[in-house]
Order: C-alpha cells, then structure tokens, then sequence
C-alpha cells in the first residue's frame, strides 16, 4: 500500500509538474506576442478579444458587466489560440480524435461555437454562423454607415458589396437558417444599409442568376471563392459602377479566355479544412490565373517585411502572387488564398497599375474575399488598395481624409456580419 501512495503521489507530481510548464509557455507566449514578438509565432488563425461595445450611454454596472464579460472572453480565446496552435503534438491529437469520431459516426456541430463545422454533400466543408440579433446587426450598419460619411466628405463615392459564403442563400434546405444563419444576418444588414440611403451590390444574388451548380464556386475546405470566380465578381462589380458611377472599364481584362490557368493538384487545404483536419479533409485544387496580356504592376505591402517595414516589389500580374507562401512544405501552414495578393501579414495592400489610362483611384474597406478582387480591379485603375480592418494599424476614416480616394467600396463576406468583430472598427 505504502508502495502504490508514493507511485500516486510522483504521478500526480508529474501531472502537477507538466500542466505548470503548459500554463508557463501560455504566459511566455503571451508576453512575447504582446511585445510584438509576433515573428516568433504563426497562429493559424487571428485572435478576437471583444465581444460587447461599451457604449458613452452605458451605466455603470453594465460598463462593469461588458468589462467582464470582454476579460473572460479573451482570457478564454488568448488560451484557445496558444493551446490549439502551439501546443506540442497537437495536430496528431487532433487527427487522432478526427478518426475516432469517423469510427463512431459521431458527426455533430457546436452552435453558435466560432468557425463550427457543418459537413455538406461531397466533402464540402462550412462554418456554422448563430443568428445574430437586429440590435447587433443595425450596430454594424451604423459603423458603416460612418464610414460612408468620411469618405462622401472626403469627396469619395462609397457603397457597399455583399458577397456570399458557401451556404447558398437560395437554398441549401436543412441548413440555411436552421444550422447556420449567416445569410440571414447579411439579408438584415443590406436591408439596414439601404435604409440608410447607402447604395448596395448583393452578389449573391447576381451568382444565383448566373451559375446553377452553386457549390462548385467555392473550395471544398474553406469559405472563399476559387480565383476563376473573383474574376466573375470583379466584372459584376466594374459594371455595378459603370451602371450607378458612369465607371469607365474595359470587360475584355475579365473575359476567362484571356487567362492561362494553372492547377496546382491537391494543393490547399483551407481554414475549415485544417480544422478538420486531413484525417477528414481532402485537400483541394488551387487554381491560378495568368493573363495573356501584358502588364506592369507594383505591389507595396505595409508590414510585411521581417521587422514590420513596408515591402514592395514590381513586375508583371506574377508580383501579385507569393509563390513561398503557396509553396510551403506543411500543407497545413499554406496560406494560398492570400498568397493571391501576398496579403499574409500584412493589413493593407496596395496595387498601382503603371500601364493605367486613367487616374482612378480604388480603397477596399473589406475581408478576404476581395483579396483576388483587388488585383483583378487594378487592371482598369491606377490604384487600388484593400484595408482589413482586422490587422491595420491606424484609423481607416483618417486615411481616406487624407488620400481621398475616388471610389471606398465596404464589402463582407456573409460568414464575418458579427457584432464583436473588430472589422467593423474604422476609427
């Protein structure tokens, strides 16, 4: 007996010993990324730490509440993020679960959960969005609606892009608005926006007036559009303006058969795809396009050197592309999608067109979605610059003061319309 207590207790001391050094290596993972050490580490996914705006008309115990609230929440995600990502082994863990749930046939999703995973006809992957309220949604519209105010008075013509996930708006029975409510939250916050008087583009409708096999747009392991589709997008947004703008464009740079395509077999494995990881997941294709035309471009990112400096290079449509990014050995790390406009690390892109016939100048004020957009969009601008405001330091309203931008176009993906999302920050 006195054998088998000392063999528990050097156990538990182990156990104890191990969870400490776990609980060190957070704590020295955080000091390090809040330092700016960010180099140092490569987080699969960005780390989201608001949850309710505190409000000038708050009182004091809501002000006390919210501050609690947004504390726990971020305590909760800084400790997902480095666990999930860092944590020694934690890809064969995951694998490992994936494949004993398939034995099981345990298939489930967490609502509400962020980037839950609903499992769609073959081998599509989705995120399961909760319903937002039409409190929160009206909030997001207002901060846009502010953001359309700075750029009308800084002499900018603004209006607003919705463009669509991979659960169709126009079907998808059993899981639109009863799994995921994602296209709800965007049907509210167009409605919201018009209301406002602010001028609206909803792709998801002109997709469901040109395509019939809506799931073949987007990659089966992530939520974007495969690049052949932005192009599409790019020319149902040029003629949007040239409609409601009198935007002069040449449609012949969006007409497919000027590009060579490329397909890197088997070659991405998008965000939702690493989540499920390949236990479960089969990579996809990636597509690249190559115009057979001639150009001549400069692409100056901020922050993207090694120490945090601006970064740029020139050359033709190829200096849109980050080859190493799409190229890396771990499939798992291959950030391919945005490799389209070497967008990884940074939080602004800009794209200066030295073959333009015209002086327009272009800001997007948008998520991922518009990463290939920016280049296509730049074959008939000067300029065209995308802003996430997840990653860009500084106030987007300041910057379009100052540069005065002939055309600020806000545009999100329907997965992103969430209140505590930090992409509707502007000032």
């Amino acid at each position: 007996m006195q054998q088998e207590g000392k063999v528990e207790k050097i156990i538990t001391r182990i156990i104890i010993g191990i969870l400490f050094a776990f609980l060190i290596s957070i704590i020295a993972v955080a000091i390090a990324i809040k330092a700016g050490k960010t180099e140092l580490f490569r987080m699969d996914h960005s780390i989201e730490t608001k949850v309710y705006e505190i409000g000038q008309e708050d009182n004091f115990l809501q002000r006390i509440s919210k501050g609690y609230s947004n504390a726990v929440f971020a305590a909760k995600n800084y400790t997902n993020a480095y666990s999930n990502d860092l944590l020694l082994g934690r890809r064969k863990i995951v694998e490992t679960e994936v494949r004993y749930k398939n034995l099981i046939g345990f298939k489930i999703f967490a609502p509400g959960e962020y980037n839950s995973l609903l499992y769609l006809e073959d081998g599509y992957l989705a995120s399961a969005n909760p319903k937002e309220s039409p409190e929160d949604i009206q909030k997001i519209a207002t901060k846009i609606k502010g953001l359309s105010e700075t750029a009308q008075a800084a002499g900018s013509t603004f209006f607003y892009v919705q463009t669509p996930g991979n659960i169709n708006k126009y079907g998808d029975e059993g899981i639109n608005q009863v799994q995921d409510f994602s296209n709800q939250n965007a049907d509210l916050l167009v409605e919201d926006l018009r209301a406002y008087g602010i001028d609206c583009l909803d792709i998801r409708d002109n997709m469901h007036a040109a395509f019939t096999d809506y799931r073949s747009l987007f990659f089966r392991t992530d939520h974007h559009w495969r690049q052949p589709v932005a192009l599409w997008a790019t020319n149902e947004i040029c003629q949007y303006m040239q409609e409601q703008y009198s935007f002069v464009y040449d449609p012949g740079y969006y007409d497919p058969n000027q590009y060579e395509i490329e397909v890197l077999p088997a070659h991405y494995l998008g965000s939702l795809g690493r989540k499920a990881t390949l236990a479960e997941a089969t990579p996809d294709d990636f597509e690249l396009m190559h115009p057979k035309f001639d150009t001549l471009l400069n692409l100056t990112l901020d922050k993207k050197g090694q120490n945090g400096e601006q970064y740029m290079r020139e050359g033709n449509w190829e200096a849109l592309y980050d080859r190493d990014e799409m190229n890396h050995e771990d499939i798992y790390w291959r950030e391919c999608f945005l490799a389209l406009l070497s967008f990884y690390g940074t939080g602004k892109a800009t794209v200066t067109n030295l073959q333009a016939e015209n002086d327009t100048t272009i800001l997007f004020v948008a998520d991922s979605l518009c990463i290939p957009v920016t280049g296509f969009i730049s074959l008939n601008a000067k300029q065209v610059e995308l802003i996430d405001p997840r990653y860009y330091d500084g106030s987007i309203k300041d910057y379009i003061t100052k540069t005065k931008p002939d055309y600020v176009i806000s545009s999100y993906s329907v997965t992103i319309i969430q209140d505590y999302y930090p992409i509707f920050n502007f000032d």
